[in-house]
């Protein structure tokens, strides 16, 4: 096989093994994806839109199950230079969506001061959740004012969004406001969740609804493409 993604070793059928991206990222599936996945075809697709230099502070990729999904009730995460995936996934889409997200983060470690040193992003973030919080009192909500001002991720408050409100009812009363209700739930996320849709989605979303967070990322991309 002649592919520059395989590497000696690698189950064909299960897609279990190592694989490399940019050819110096070590990518490693411990856990057998869906052999419906396309696991190339996604690598190639990271490389075709994340300019290299995005990927500073990613040393590796592991695609599988670990126990730090269940105790941050997430399904991917970037620490230590590491990209973590969950190998449950339902299409080339959707794991493609978690290591563009979980490359947000990573670039938010490598480029801090690109990102929130002008403090753009955090004044836009503040704006919109204090409509939000206007909104919601509208809906006759037992709201903190407090609560919404802070820029870090609570999950007293994460609960409050996804628990009391729900992400429906949140889509709805943001819509126009927010690129999803996840992108609510701290400054970081409303970072990676723009960045995950300009790159894969819906940019002209993001310019439209979020012109400072728009304009950071594009200028960063310019800087390091």
């Amino acid at each position: 096989m002649n592919d520059p993604y395989f590497k000696p070793g690698t189950d064909v059928r299960t897609l279990v093994g190592e694989y490399t991206l940019f050819d110096d990222i070590y990518v490693y599936v411990k856990d057998p994806l869906p052999t419906h996945i396309d696991f190339h075809n996604v690598l190639k697709k990271v490389e075709s839109i994340i300019p290299r230099a995005f990927l500073y502070e990613v040393e590796s990729i592991f695609v599988g199950q670990f126990d730090e999904f269940y105790k941050m009730n997430v399904n991917a995460f970037f620490a230590n230079g590491t990209i973590h995936v969950t190998n449950e996934q339902e299409s080339n889409e959707d794991i493609l969506d978690d290591i563009v997200h979980e490359i947000a983060h990573a670039v938010e470690a490598a480029f801090p001061l690109d990102i929130y040193g002008n403090q753009n992003i955090r004044d836009e973030f503040l704006g919109k959740r204090k409509r939000l919080y206007k909104i919601l009192s509208l809906e006759d909500y037992d709201l903190n004012l407090n609560d919404f001002l802070e820029l870090d991720f609570a999950e007293e408050f994460d609960n409050f969004l996804y628990i009391e409100v729900g992400y429906p009812t949140l889509r709805a009363l943001a819509a126009g406001l927010f690129p999803s209700p996840y992108a609510i739930t701290s400054i970081r996320e409303y970072f990676a969740v723009g960045f995950e849709k300009i790159f894969l989605q819906s940019p002209e979303e993001i310019r439209s609804t979020c012109p400072m967070l728009f304009n950071q990322i594009t200028n960063l991309l310019k800087s390091y493409k």
